[in-house]
């Protein structure tokens, strides 16, 4: 058996959205519909995940409509581990991502869904011989890095509901290393990012841009002109993460 009992111990035509079968669930009063959870996840795909250039593992899949979304409804530990493992599974033969989203399980407990994930890496893909070929990134609207505390490098990895990014280990081999080989330069550049966006913009703006309460669309809202002046300084924080990146690899070339 290769799911638990319990492990609290432990719309768009960009994707394919494929539907997981899964145990009809009684919803609560005012739950989002599944096409509500897949509309705002993508949006924040987009906006946060590509349009920051935060996963760059994201965008091909994406454009190739290689990423395949899926929800899984409830807060059952074994429903939901049954959906992860279902994609943990397809990903080692086929190419692309798998995005799993479980907008009930743990929205407000991330140690639990932490459990989860470690049930999942431990559990699962040891019994079924995935490690290796597959990996699991973790997403959560909650998380934190040990260590970082309250600092804004967790919101890379926010978001609005708890999911599991399957991903190809020879896929993100390959992302690597156009980055040289060192995939810790991901999480740098991102943190460094962040850090410049907050002091640009303050911490309230920073979040509402990434968790898709501001617009980086085009579209108008009740302030343009704040719209606009926040595009021209999420560009420019982009441009200064990026020189400083560049600088970092001339100078590990000096040192090497």
């Amino acid at each position: 058996k290769s799911t638990p009992e319990d492990t609290s111990s432990v719309g768009d035509e960009d994707w394919d959205d494929t539907v997981v079968p899964t145990p009809s669930v009684d919803l609560p009063p005012g739950a989002p519909s599944d096409a509500e959870v897949e509309t705002k996840t993508l949006a924040w795909m987009k906006r946060a995940v590509i349009g920051l250039n935060l996963c760059p593992f994201a965008e091909r899949p994406l454009k190739t409509k290689e990423l395949s979304l899926h929800v899984a409804r409830g807060d059952d530990p074994q429903t939901i581990s049954e959906a992860v493992a279902e994609q943990l599974l397809r990903k080692r033969d086929e190419r692309g991502t798998a995005f799993v989203i479980a907008p009930d399980f743990c929205p407000d407990d991330f140690d639990e869904y932490m459990a989860m994930v470690q049930f999942l890496e431990e559990r699962v893909m040891t019994f079924h011989d995935l490690h290796g070929h597959v990996q699991i990134a973790a997403f959560h609207p909650d998380f934190t890095f040990d260590g970082s505390g309250d600092n804004i490098d967790v919101y890379t990895n926010r978001s609005p509901y708890p999911a599991f990014h399957v991903l190809r280990e020879d896929e993100v081999g390959r992302a690597v290393k156009k980055l040289g080989g060192d995939p810790g330069k991901v999480w740098r550049r991102n943190k460094r990012l962040l850090e410049i966006l907050e002091d640009n913009l303050g911490r309230l703006r920073v979040v509402k841009l990434l968790l898709g309460r501001g617009r980086r669309d085009g579209k108008k809202n009740e302030d343009e002109d704040d719209t606009h002046k926040t595009n021209g300084l999420v560009e420019e924080a982009m441009a200064q993460t990026r020189m400083e990146m560049e600088t970092e690899d001339e100078e590990g070339g000096e040192n090497s």
